[in-house]
């Protein structure tokens, strides 16, 4: 009683072994593959890596400003050279520009008019020590005295 299904195409010791270690070497060496292609992949195209190459992709990102609607306003009133501009532009119109957590928007004379009632010096020493949400120096740390003077003048003067 011969069935065609409990015959084997394995005949011999010799072809059980064959099966065995092609059965173990064949996975280990598809995986090698693999691992080989991805990690020389990698090391393969270095020159997106480099400083250049890095800088380019986060352009975009990096040189993002938040322009305010009353900017060109203020550039015609203030001219474009007005000292204080540069720091209003890249760290003040970000809360001023909306008027975010209670600041008063640039060129608002209604919100502008109780904070220039106090004095230059007292809006220079509130941008210096900070008040409510806005920390001291607007968050910019290194701007100098003289750059927030310079800075709430630029404010003050288009809220005028």
């Amino acid at each position: 009683m011969s069935d065609a299904h409990s015959e084997s195409f394995i005949k011999t010791p010799k072809q059980l072994l064959i099966v065995v270690a092609l059965a173990l070497l064949v996975p280990i060496a598809v995986i090698a593959l693999i691992v080989s292609y991805v990690t020389t992949g990698a090391e393969g195209d270095k020159s997106a890596m480099t400083e250049e190459a890095i800088e380019q992709r986060i352009r975009p990102v990096a040189g993002f400003e938040l322009a305010s609607a009353d900017a060109p306003a203020a550039d015609a009133q203030a001219g474009a050279a007005a000292p204080g501009k540069a720091l209003y532009d890249t760290v003040c119109a970000g809360c001023h520009a909306a008027g975010v957590a209670g600041a008063p928007k640039f060129g608002d004379e209604a919100a502008w008019a109780p904070r220039i009632a106090t004095g230059m010096n007292t809006m220079v020493a509130t941008a210096i020590k900070g008040k409510g949400a806005m920390p001291a120096r607007g968050g910019r740390a290194d701007a100098s005295d003289a750059d927030i003077k310079a800075t709430v003048e630029y404010m003050v003067g288009a809220a005028r």
